[in-house]
């Protein structure tokens, strides 16, 4: 296999890339889609600018990639299930997605990767930060990892949080189930080790510890895990695509556009059963 040689412009020296010079419309051979792949395993995020693509060609690329997800609580847009529009309108206060988390960790096998498309942006604002959890997790001290190591966290879907007007929850009556998975986990194609977790809504506590003993971890970790040295952060335009691996990052959507509109096309490609680290 002769691997392309792309034009890669990292973000910041955390992790993070944008690739140019390749238009995502066009049929991609597989020499050239193996090296975006690696490219995202090396960098964790990637991003692509001035990209033209319809919703069919936004979810062709994505099934190259693996199954799609589709979101269990969100309905997807018309005749396009699988693909979730987020709109956060004018005088919308709330944002989807405005907490450091982990995409579907309310899931029993959450997402291998998000890609989000950006048709509508604000003139400035609506950014999204993200954190390298392999770093996360190499700099938390050896006696931390070993008294966590066999940690196991339970995640529970949102139900009840603000969202904007246009996301509502396709949600029935009665409490989102439990889903335990491993606090450090191991990357199954790179084979490192990261933290795994969301923000307090959806990783309540550490398996077998009650909220008091469990709060002030979690609290650390999340604290730890979103240094600023740890993380990058991407202005959205349109035409923007981007690309990220949730099993080893995490996200948050900056709120800090009020009075413009921001419109975008997210997919999920589901994930694997977690391997304990």
């Amino acid at each position: 296999m002769s691997i392309p040689n792309l034009d890669i412009r990292p973000i910041a020296g955390a992790l993070g890339a944008e690739i140019h010079g390749v238009n995502l419309a066009k049929d991609l051979d597989d020499d050239m889609f193996a090296a975006i792949h690696q490219t995202m395993l090396d960098h964790c995020v990637i991003m692509f600018r001035d990209q033209d693509i319809s919703p069919q060609a936004q979810i062709d690329f994505a099934k190259r990639w693996g199954k799609l997800h589709k979101h269990p609580f969100m309905p997807g847009l018309k005749g396009h299930p699988e693909l979730l529009e987020i709109v956060k309108k004018e005088d919308d206060v709330h944002t989807l997605g405005g907490d450091w988390h982990t995409d579907q960790m309310f899931t029993a096998v959450p997402a291998l990767a998000t890609m989000l498309y950006a048709k509508e942006t604000p003139p400035a604002g609506g950014d999204t930060l993200f954190s390298n959890m392999y770093m996360a997790y190499d700099a938390l001290s050896d006696a931390m990892k070993a008294m966590l190591a066999d940690a196991r966290t339970v995640n529970i879907y949102t139900k009840n949080k603000g969202r904007a007007a246009a996301m509502k929850n396709d949600y029935s009556d009665g409490e989102p189930e439990e889903y335990v998975h491993p606090l450090f986990r191991t990357h199954p194609e790179t084979g490192r080790k990261t933290l795994y977790l969301s923000y307090k809504g959806v990783t309540r506590r550490i398996a077998g510890l009650s909220d008091e003993e469990s709060g002030p971890i979690l609290d650390f970790l999340m604290k730890h895990a979103t240094r600023p040295e740890f993380t990058c952060r991407f202005a959205w335009e349109p035409g923007s695509l981007g690309i990220w691996d949730n099993r080893s990052v995490m996200h948050l959507a900056v709120n800090d556009y009020h009075g413009f509109r921001r419109v975008m096309h997210r997919l999920t490609i589901e994930g694997q059963p977690i391997k304990a680290a």
